[in-house]
């Protein structure tokens, strides 16, 4: 006997979305009211306010970090004598800039940017001395600022005018730097010589003296090969571990464990020179020591404290660090040079 068959109701893919649209309709009629409506030339108009903001903090950190980098740059000598170009100029692309970013910058500077072209927005006393000025535009064909010992740096301005200006020589490896637009409190830089260092860090640290405490940190990771030394740590560790894994039993446990804790005590020592010769630097440069070392009672007051046992961290604890630099200043007072702490660190 066959069975009867039943009504099978299919509700049509149209009656489903049309109730969800009710739905949603309902939903945002039930929204309270939040004031007037705004219109997008409001809201245009509102970017740009913020926007205006934003570019007066990243020029005066961008001016700040670059001015400091270059005061450090002057003082640091490299072991092998060399000298080195430095294009102590750093440009934008009015290509890249979209409507309101341009004018709030025009507004900020009281300028007119043409559409193309490549904006001055730091530059070295070298180069101002040399003819250009902040806020000069150079053509939009103008080349990539590479530079060669000796040869004259060829530049062409949307103005009419050619400059050619024989590139600034110093004493070490040139470092490039970056303004982030970050609240993350922090600085770093990679193994292709550039720094970063975020507006967040530049707000907490007040004078240019506690900045350099920062940047001459920075550096000392590049001049004192920490970057290329731990990448070396590192793929020595890989490759040992392929072999002691390759024994059983719980040899590769072990030896994971023992060397990811020799890894940390590493990185801690490579924190402490750093700031060692971080201080050295900003000394050398001129900056006053006592205001250098302040760096760090800013930084321990904002950064969030630390209470993991120090073996199982990167970085030194900050009251660490503190007690550290003051000690070293206070003994430079009193007639110690840091040639004599390099010395005794090298026996």
């Amino acid at each position: 006997m066959l069975s009867k068959p039943e009504l099978v109701f299919k509700v049509p893919y149209f009656y489903k979305s049309f109730v969800l649209i009710v739905v949603c309709i309902f939903l945002c009629s039930c929204a309270t009211v939040t004031g007037p409506p705004v219109s997008e030339e409001e809201r245009y108009q509102a970017l740009v306010d913020i926007l205006t903001v934003k570019w007066d903090e990243y020029l005066r950190d961008q001016e700040r970090v670059g001015n400091v980098l270059y005061r450090l740059l002057l003082v640091i000598k490299d072991k092998d004598g060399k000298k080195y170009p430095y294009v102590g100029i750093k440009v934008i692309n009015l290509a890249d800039l979209d409507a309101a970013e341009k004018e709030a910058f025009e507004r900020l500077n009281n300028i007119s940017l043409p559409e193309k072209g490549y904006l001055i927005t730091y530059l070295t006393p070298y180069y101002e001395s040399a003819g250009l000025k902040r806020f000069d535009i150079l053509s939009p064909d103008q080349p990539a600022l590479k530079a060669e010992l000796g040869q004259p740096l060829r530049l062409k301005l949307i103005d009419g005018r050619e400059l050619e200006i024989i590139p600034q020589e110093i004493s070490t490896k040139p470092v490039d730097f970056v303004i982030v637009d970050s609240e993350e409190i922090n600085a770093w830089v990679t193994p292709a010589y550039v720094m970063y260092v975020t507006t967040a860090i530049c707000r907490i640290l007040r004078t240019d003296a506690q900045l350099a405490a920062v940047i001459g940190h920075e550096l000392a990771h590049l001049k004192r090969g920490h970057i290329f030394k731990r990448q070396t740590l590192f793929m020595l560790r890989d490759i040992f571990g392929l072999v002691v894994g390759s024994l059983g039993g719980q040899a590769g446990e072990v030896y994971r464990t023992a060397t990811n804790f020799a890894l940390l005590k590493f990185s801690r020592d490579q924190e402490r020179e750093a700031d060692f010769f971080g201080l050295y630097y900003a000394y050398l440069a001129g900056y006053n020591l006592d205001e250098v070392a302040r760096t760090w009672v800013y930084l321990g007051a904002v950064l969030p404290r630390v209470k993991a046992p120090p073996f199982l961290l990167t970085h030194p604890v900050t009251e660490e660090r503190l007690a550290r630099i003051r000690k070293i200043v206070r003994l430079i007072k009193e007639g110690k040079t840091f040639q004599d702490f390099i010395k005794e660190s090298q026996k």
